[in-house]
């Protein structure tokens, strides 16, 4: 199994195993083959994308990450926006492996710390990622403006 960075052709890929992941939290994907090459193999890339690629060339994981900065650290960060492995592929250490890339790829960049949010009812992930040494902040609580908020917010209604 290798690690790799996504290409632009591994994107549609990408976007079936977005659309398992979020089928198991009763969520329909809105991510597409095009808006991921668009968001992250564009002239202006705003997101990266790591692949777990088996021996036949398909692709069996991902992991999805962006820059953050905290002003309150006064740091640079890596967001991991997703980290999926099919289930058949599970505890073979391959998302320990896509989530040590993505930490080294940060570290590249100046990161000094990785952050994410978690669906409230995925416990599995939730020791898994405590197993690694991530904690919970009980002072965070994420929000959310979907886009007929931020257009109203924004003046555009």
């Amino acid at each position: 199994m290798r690690i790799r960075p996504a290409r632009p052709e591994d994107c549609d890929a990408v976007a079936a195993l977005v659309a398992e992941l979020a089928g198991l939290f009763g969520v329909k994907a809105g991510a597409t083959g095009e808006i991921l090459r668009a968001e992250a193999c564009g002239p202006a890339p705003r997101l990266g994308i790591l692949v777990a690629e088996a021996a036949d060339g398909s692709l069996t994981g991902y992991l999805v990450h962006q820059d953050h900065f905290s002003t309150w650290r006064g740091a640079n960060g890596i967001f991991v926006i997703d980290l999926y492995v099919e289930p058949s592929r599970r505890n073979g250490r391959l998302g320990l492996r896509l989530l040590a890339q993505a930490a080294r790829l940060g570290r590249e960049r100046g990161a000094r710390f990785m952050r994410l949010d978690l669906d409230a009812g995925n416990e599995a992930g939730l020791r898994f990622y405590q197993r690694h040494g991530f904690r919970t902040l009980d002072h965070d609580r994420f929000l959310v403006l979907d886009e007929a908020g931020l257009a109203a917010l924004s003046g555009e209604e």
